[in-house]
């Protein structure tokens, strides 16, 4: 089963050291395969262009922190969720309590999280691709930007993980300074629209994984949940 993936989205899918394309859902998408009887081979693709090309039959699936939303069922299948995320902002530490009114802040193209920035009042938007994460928290650091706007998981891992941005930043939970619901999102699997027999092994495998408990001693692993914050905790469970 060839699975696209998108390394720029730590700790869920991210390059190590040596290039070697590591991460939460690596992590399961292989244990899936162990426990459902197949192969599996990861191939790292664009973000914009991932959808298309699964589309186009170049890969089986996409693994790839997708939210599962009513548009994109409409063109793919997908697993039952894996994961369960929100869109969080994340702003300097020692700006935390100033208005964000006429401030820049980071989205990422053709992400739920920019559907539900559009909404927002009084801040602007500064579009960066997936592939300019890192660039995005890079600018959040140098003062170029007022906050990031992303998935849970990344801005967990920019937030509290062991990095060069160690204390520098904290996480507006509620985001009523942008008058946006934090709403729950559920990441799936996408495969194409009638291949019942890959999306099949995947639920297989998904459904063995959870079952004996492999989904969450990942969690314990790539979020590290003894060092979050008691508050933050939640924003990785199912």
């Amino acid at each position: 089963m060839v699975v696209a993936v998108n390394a720029n989205w730590p700790p869920m899918q991210m390059k190590d050291e040596k290039g070697n394309v590591t991460g939460y859902e690596i992590d399961m998408i292989k244990a899936m395969a162990a426990e459902a009887g197949f192969q599996v081979k990861i191939v790292n693709m664009s973000w914009g262009k991932i959808f298309k090309e699964l589309d186009a039959g170049k890969y089986d699936a996409v693994m790839a922190s997708v939210s599962i939303t009513d548009g994109r069922k409409q063109k793919f299948d997908f697993s039952e969720p894996y994961f369960t995320a929100e869109q969080l902002l994340v702003v300097p530490k020692a700006k935390v309590k100033a208005s964000l009114a006429g401030k820049p802040i980071a989205v990422f193209k053709l992400t739920t999280g920019a559907d539900a920035i559009r909404k927002a009042q009084g801040c602007r938007m500064t579009y960066y691709t997936v592939e300019e994460t890192e660039q995005a928290f890079k600018d959040l650091a140098k003062g170029d930007i007022a906050g990031v706007f992303c998935d849970s998981p990344v801005a967990l891992n920019y937030t509290f993980s062991k990095s060069k941005y160690t204390g520098k930043f904290t996480i507006v939970g509620d985001l009523s300074a942008m008058r946006i619901p934090s709403n729950k999102e559920e990441y799936g699997i996408a495969v194409r629209k009638g291949n019942a027999e890959t999306l099949d092994l995947v639920n297989k495998g998904l459904q063995a994984v959870k079952s004996k408990g492999i989904d969450s001693q990942l969690k314990d692993k790539w979020f590290n949940k003894a060092s979050l914050p008691a508050t933050m905790v939640g924003y990785i469970e199912e």
